[in-house]
């Protein structure tokens, strides 16, 4: 199947993403935990949640290019139900 560039562009953007919550989540843990253990728990949760945001806003980005191209072809298939209609007419 042919990808587009922004559609391997996401792809990497989207395992980035991932790699940068498991791995910042454990350095901000690691970072923040000589300061307190509560605080460490709570910044953790911070960039935990910052990075599944941003997760999830490439997910989104994802399925609203998947969903243009499924209406492009849809509005491609009926110009050619309504062309073979209107030759029969």
């Amino acid at each position: 199947m042919k990808r587009s560039t922004f559609e391997t562009v996401l792809s990497f953007l989207l395992g980035f993403a991932w790699a940068l919550l498991f791995l910042g989540s454990l350095l901000v843990f690691k970072i923040t935990v000589y300061f307190s253990v509560p605080l460490a728990i709570l910044a953790t949760l911070v960039f935990i949640f910052w990075a599944l945001f941003c997760i999830l806003l490439l997910e989104g980005l994802h399925l609203y290019k998947e969903r243009n191209e499924l209406a492009k072809e849809q509005v491609r298939l009926l110009k050619r139900i309504a062309g073979k209609l209107d030759d029969k007419a």
